[in-house]
């Protein structure tokens, strides 16, 4: 196509890459086959922030650990609605959106429930690596169950995310911001950032999404690591 359809004057015409093919096609997907809804929490992340200095590890890999660990007490986060049933699945396998210059992907990370942090760890660095210089195979893309996107190092704050399908729900990560809090009984500084919960409301309720989100506080907040 060399003429806009609208009679504009066009500067440069560009192929679609392959995720951009893979986007158009999940996103209509998404959006004509489940009920979007979203709730969204603000969570201190100051001990995060901390352990993450403290362990020599990124605050994304801190929080997919956190997510991987809170979702199995909430198994409709991780449901698939296959005609009039929930399949409910047995391990976490976690999605993570990654920026390639092609455009997004989502990786998957299976059983990441199961992991301890060093290997969730290694396991990202693997598939970001192979992400960025296109060494990615089919099994790395399949079988996720719930997916997280950490747009805060653009100085995102929130938004609105679809889950990739069949997933049914997924999890947008804002930017950490320093600000003003009472913190045991005091004035002080402390980072928070915006956690979004957009999920399939047609069998996951406000209630079910909120609950998750609760925990994942609970666990965030405690700064009760292990390694």
């Amino acid at each position: 196509m060399t003429d806009s359809p609208r009679g504009l004057p066009v500067k440069e015409v560009r192929r679609l890459t392959q995720p951009q093919k893979v986007m158009i096609k999940t996103m209509h997907a998404a959006t004509q086959s489940a009920a979007l809804s979203l709730v969204n929490r603000e969570i201190d992340v100051t001990l995060l922030q901390q352990k993450r200095r403290d362990l020599g590890l990124s605050f994304n890999v801190l929080v997919m650990a956190a997510v991987a660990r809170t979702l199995p007490i909430h198994p409709l986060l991780s449901a698939e609605l296959v005609e009039n049933q929930l399949l409910i699945y047995e391990a976490v396998n976690l999605g993570m959106a990654v920026a390639v210059p092609e455009g997004l992907i989502v990786v998957v990370i299976p059983k990441a429930d199961q992991m301890t942090l060093a290997e969730l760890n290694t396991a990202i660095q693997d598939l970001v690596e192979r992400s960025r210089t296109r060494k990615l195979k089919m099994p790395d893309m399949e079988g996720g169950t719930f997916t997280v996107s950490n747009l805060g190092m653009y100085g995102v704050e929130g938004g609105f995310p679809i889950p990739p399908p069949p997933q049914s729900a997924m999890l947008l990560v804002g930017a950490a911001i320093a600000k003003p809090a009472v913190y045991e009984g005091e004035i002080t500084i402390r980072e928070f950032a915006q956690f979004t919960v957009s999920y399939d409301h047609r069998f996951i309720d406000g209630a079910a999404a909120s609950s998750f989100l609760r925990d994942l506080n609970a666990f965030i907040t405690a700064g009760e690591w292990e390694v």
